[in-house]
């Protein structure tokens, strides 16, 4: 069996913007399927961005809305 590439979309909705992320396998964010105003956090690790926007009281919510998975 090969490696299973799974990559999920998160719609990130903070106190300055809103649009959607795409994270990677290994948790890190993807440039190409982010919104433009998110696209700052490519390659930084998804979890703590949302740490550090709870911490600075910017974060209104997260939710995941897709889950793709390369069947390759």
């Amino acid at each position: 069996m090969g490696i299973t590439y799974k990559r999920r979309i998160y719609w990130l909705n903070t106190v300055k913007y809103c649009g959607a992320v795409a994270v990677d396998q290994d948790g890190l964010v993807y440039k190409w399927d982010t919104a433009p105003c998110y696209q700052w956090m490519a390659g930084k690790n998804y979890n703590n961005m949302l740490k550090y926007f709870k911490h600075k009281k910017w974060l209104i919510c997260s939710k995941k809305i897709d889950e793709e998975i390369d069947p390759f």
